[in-house]
């Protein structure tokens, strides 16, 4: 069973607090419709988080990073001139292969279908 992390949890408050401003400011008198409406701003955030994590591993910002590593690591680089950077692939496995964002996209996905569950009983 997977454990819940520090990090999900602080994601989890930070997204509760705008479903539930909107959620405030819904004026139905339908429990549904609440419920509805606050769960599928949460799952509607947290599908976005997952999309900017997966923006975030394409190829343009991959490159622009891996052209700003080569850089930094010539600037800052050893005396030794038989060190090299890394090559693209082993930078990209090293830093951008390891961020999770298929969590965020379950867990947004079954919110809105929650949600629309909501609905569909109100």
């Amino acid at each position: 069973m997977p454990t819940i992390k520090r990090k999900d949890l602080i994601i989890f408050g930070i997204i509760a607090v705008p479903a539930t401003i909107m959620t405030i400011n819904s004026h139905s008198p339908n429990f549904w419709h609440i419920a509805s409406n606050f769960t599928f701003g949460m799952g509607f955030i947290y599908i976005m988080v997952g999309l900017s994590v997966i923006v975030r591993n394409l190829g343009l910002f991959k490159t622009l990073s891996y052209n700003k590593y080569r850089r930094d690591f010539r600037k800052h680089g050893n005396a030794d001139s038989s060190a090299r950077p890394a090559s693209f692939g082993e930078f990209v496995t090293d830093t951008t292969g390891n961020r999770p964002y298929k969590g965020y996209l379950i867990f947004g996905a079954a919110l809105l279908a929650l949600s629309y569950a909501f609905v569909v009983a109100a």
